[in-house]
């Protein structure tokens, strides 16, 4: 998946579940939602791995799905995020690590269980192809499993900004984070 797939659907999903959330009367976990980090969430994972495994560590490892793709990052991500949105009614970190969880989701994490359960498969990742990661990457753009996918992606994209400008509220949203009606 790529940009659009990861942050449109992971977008369509949050929105999706809040408004499940209002309409079982539990528009107190929705209002504190701000959806720039629900972008953050959906893309994290990699934010993180694709410089580190892809460019830093290219050379040796050539993996562009390490730390940021595995069960140990998004526990390390929604243990805190929970307790700080019971404890503290802060709802952030929680709303990063269900984008997060949403993008490995996407990425099919489950394929790759060296991965997804580290270490418990041992301290190393796969190594891919060092220093041809970025062909490989970009080849993916060539397959049509890909398309599908990316197209839902945008349009949910597409769709969310438009209804932000119509209403003018696009200002609003990049201030606060947040989906005023």
């Amino acid at each position: 998946m790529f940009l659009l797939a990861h942050a449109g659907l992971t977008l369509g999903f949050a929105k999706g579940l809040e408004k499940v959330l209002q309409c079982r009367g539990r528009k107190e976990y929705t209002e504190s939602i701000d959806y720039r980090l629900v972008f953050v969430g959906s893309m994290l994972p990699d934010m993180i791995d694709k410089p580190l495994g892809g460019l830093i560590l290219g050379d040796t490892l050539g993996n562009g799905r390490i730390y940021g793709h595995t069960l140990l990052f998004l526990l390390f991500l929604l243990i805190p995020g929970l307790y700080l949105w019971v404890k503290q009614k802060r709802s952030g970190l929680s709303v990063v690590a269900g984008g997060s969880m949403i993008h490995c989701f996407l990425d099919g994490m489950w394929h790759y269980p060296e991965t997804f359960l580290w270490p418990g498969y041992g301290w190393s990742f796969p190594k891919g192809e060092p220093g041809d990661w970025l062909r490989l990457w970009v080849s993916l753009l060539a397959e049509p499993r890909y398309y599908i996918p990316e197209l839902f992606g945008g349009a949910i994209l597409i769709l969310f900004l438009t209804k932000l400008v119509i209403h003018k509220k696009l200002s609003g949203f990049i201030i606060s984070g947040k989906v005023k009606r």
